[in-house]
């Protein structure tokens, strides 16, 4: 398995004006037809929902395929078959593969794992792939995959508002209309409040479902996940819900012990994530916080419900390009070296924040 502190993609560039996978796919006779998906949209609880459902669907499918992101500890993690993340030969395999491509095409970072996810779907003839958008739906590379099963819309709220605008019309018009004609829309019920606007911005003529939460699940943000994952299931005839017994992907609410303390790891890094992981701790008072994000979060509200509900909270920074920087933050309690921090702390601990932040937590905790 390929680390994800290692350089394997020859682009890092994220964003831009056009988008050009579409024309690499025209050239490749559209093989993304060949391989039908069911798409997951959502702002928190996507990675999730796609790997649960993944799961489910193998009581019926042979070969399942699942696309998700971003990688946590390893870059083959984004690119799985019956939830075996793709080799590292075949991984290096399809990037050569894709150079050509890359360069005539000028492709993005997430246009060029979409790109490996099709080619290696395709290639292996999956019956069917669980599709997770990288940002948005509309705008999002994955919108490509024409052969369109369903759509799961989960938990929406204000992120990357850059690109999907700074409404929550905006951003659920860009979700769900990436629900193709003639299909359904399976929403979560952490959305009934956005019924009517999911309603009003759906462009094509769409079924949409709206299933119940999932009760028998001890994680609060994970029971509108299961419940949704549980219709579609339904929806395909197939009644082995096994899939919704398992622990969902590391670093969501994933739960460790480390020199006699407990330790929830959880990638919350926007206010509903905040929300959904302070409904799920219990005893509150027993818990110490650190918190580590990126620029461009809005980290006022963020740390002011932490605050609210726990009596220590720490932020610190880590190693990467876009962390922030907490001298610019106000907030008394500032963490240089969350390593030490860890250590040092005898109570309980819950490490969350950005997803470029709790891996490293993670793999210094289990390492160690």
């Amino acid at each position: 398995m390929i680390s994800v502190d290692n350089f394997l993609i020859p682009i890092q560039q994220r964003f831009q004006n056009e988008y050009n996978l579409d024309k690499v796919l025209k050239k490749l006779n559209n093989i993304e037809k060949n391989i039908p998906v069911i798409n997951v949209v959502g702002t928190n609880g996507k990675g999730s929902t796609s790997f649960f459902l993944s799961n489910g669907l193998k009581a019926k499918y042979k070969k399942v395929g699942l696309f998700i992101s971003p990688a946590f500890l390893y870059h083959n993690e984004r690119i799985q078959i019956n939830n075996e993340p793709i080799s590292d030969d075949d991984l290096k395999k399809y990037i050569l593969k894709t150079e050509k491509f890359i360069k005539e095409c000028k492709l993005t970072f997430f246009e060029i794992w979409t790109l490996i996810a099709i080619m290696y779907f395709n290639d292996n003839k999956v019956d069917i792939a669980v599709i997770e958008a990288g940002i948005g739906g509309l705008k999002d590379s994955t919108n490509l995959f024409t052969n369109q099963i369903a759509t799961i819309l989960t938990s929406v709220s204000f992120d990357h508002t850059e690109i999907l605008g700074n409404t929550i019309e905006k951003i659920i018009y860009q979700k769900v209309n990436i629900a193709k004609e003639n299909t359904s829309l399976f929403v979560s019920s952490d959305n009934i409040q956005y019924k009517h606007i999911i309603k009003n911005s759906i462009i094509n003529n769409v079924n949409i479902v709206y299933p119940k939460k999932y009760e028998d699940e001890k994680v609060e943000y994970q029971r509108g996940n299961k419940g949704v994952v549980k219709a579609v299931l339904e929806f395909l005839n197939i009644q082995d819900f096994s899939c919704l017994k398992l622990n969902s992907l590391t670093g969501r609410f994933t739960e460790l012990e480390y020199k006699n303390k407990k330790i929830i790891i959880d990638g919350a890094h926007n206010v509903d994530g905040i929300r959904a992981l302070i409904s799920s701790v219990k005893n509150k008072n027993e818990w110490v916080v650190l918190y580590g994000a990126i620029d461009g979060k809005e980290h006022n509200k963020i740390l002011n419900l932490l605050d609210e509900n726990f009596s220590n909270v720490n932020i610190t920074t880590f190693d990467f390009h876009k962390a922030w920087d907490i001298n610019q933050i106000n907030h008394a309690n500032k963490v240089q070296d969350w390593k030490k921090f860890i250590e040092l702390t005898d109570k309980n601990l819950i490490i969350c924040g950005s997803l470029y932040f709790i891996p490293l937590a993670y793999k210094y905790l289990t390492e160690k």
